[in-house]
């Protein structure tokens, strides 16, 4: 299961990439924009990964509209999953709850995820080259996982990305937030842990791209 919040510029990019890397090769339910609610991701919580695009708290993971879709208190069942957030702080408490209620593995964050987002591109967010130093290491541990590697191996996969990027970058901001992530990226429980393997990207899904995000974008408020 993948969540995929649409609703503002961070949910956008980071739920773009997916869209364009790794839901063509994944299996359903995909809860895509005002899909992504509550109800819908602790019911339909299923099969062996769960993928999550979307803010966060040390407790909380958020979907469309920062609607809360699971807590420390209140989560889906996660028992032998491996657990996946694109998000910030979770790896603070969220992370540990989740292996606490059985998953296998999790991935995510300790502070803030941290990236530069072009607004211009926030239709196709997937072309964005700005933030793309920093989603492609997800978005490749990601994959990898669905290869049927084990979880430690794409993580470790994901910080020598990271750092591969930032040894090329030139642009001091993009660097200094590649290098945030990689200090407060978390993996937490079975290094061998793995996941049913998933078909390949076909080779059309790799040529065209999907079609515009057409859903609004929230603007900031103070």
């Amino acid at each position: 299961m993948i969540s995929l919040p649409l609703f503002d510029l961070p949910t956008r990019s980071s739920s773009g990439f997916l869209i364009r890397y790794v839901v063509p090769r994944s299996y359903p339910p995909h809860l895509v924009g005002m899909l992504d609610r509550k109800r819908a991701f602790q019911t339909l919580a299923l099969g062996d990964l769960i993928i999550g695009a979307g803010h966060g708290s040390p407790t909380e993971f958020c979907g469309h509209d920062n609607e809360v879709l699971m807590d420390i208190r209140n989560m889906p069942d996660v028992k032998g999953k491996v657990v996946i957030l694109i998000s910030c702080e979770t790896a603070q408490e969220l992370g540990p709850a989740l292996i606490a209620a059985g998953a296998k593995g999790y991935i995510g964050f300790r502070q803030d995820l941290v990236w530069v987002v072009d607004a211009d591109k926030s239709a196709t967010p997937w072309r964005d080259e700005i933030a793309e130093p920093v989603m492609m290491p997800l978005v490749t541990c990601i994959n990898e996982v669905m290869d049927g590697k084990k979880v430690g191996e794409a993580f470790d996969t994901m910080q020598r990305n990271f750092s591969g990027n930032i040894a090329k970058e030139a642009d001091e901001l993009v660097r200094s937030c590649l290098i945030f992530n990689g200090k407060n990226a978390v993996f937490l429980g079975d290094p061998n842990a793995m996941v049913k393997k998933r078909p390949p990207l076909f080779i059309g899904f790799k040529l065209i791209p999907p079609p515009p995000i057409v859903s609004p974008v929230r603007k900031p408020t103070d």
